[in-house]
């Protein structure tokens, strides 16, 4: 098991360099791909949750949030900051899951569905509630 989450690593690390590599621009490639980098900044979360690295995967998260939203693909950056924000629950920070939240909701919204943005805020709401009830009624 500790020999399947070192190849888990190894396997997000190099789905990082492709992300990297799809970032960079050269003569012949004058934009870089946000897309792919997105999708592989994504691969790479999956690798560190499976291999337990929740604060890698929550990284990777956030990165590839951050190229879904230059693509304007706002339901998967939602997507991403809603799973970035249960990571942070396995990673006990609290006060994380409630702004991936509210950030993930605000995407939602922005694509046009109001109905997961209220589903995902609901959800939270009942992550937090003991921990932080003002911002659970928030």
């Amino acid at each position: 098991t500790k020999m399947a989450a070192n190849r888990k690593i190894e396997e997000a690390l190099s789905h990082i360099r492709e992300a990297e590599k799809s970032l960079k621009t050269s003569l012949l490639k004058w934009k870089p791909d946000y897309d792919l980098a997105a999708d592989e900044y994504s691969a790479a979360a999956t690798c560190y949750k499976t291999a337990k690295q929740y604060t890698q995967c929550r990284e990777c998260l956030l990165k590839a949030t951050e190229n879904y939203k230059f693509n304007r693909s706002f339901f998967s950056a939602g997507k991403c900051l809603e799973q970035a924000a249960l990571i942070s629950k396995e990673l006990g920070d609290m006060e994380s899951i409630f702004k991936l939240a509210e950030r993930s909701a605000c995407m939602y919204q922005e694509h046009g569905i109001p109905d997961t943005a209220a589903l995902t805020l609901d959800k939270t709401a009942k992550i937090i509630e003991n921990h932080l009830p003002e911002k659970a009624l928030h």
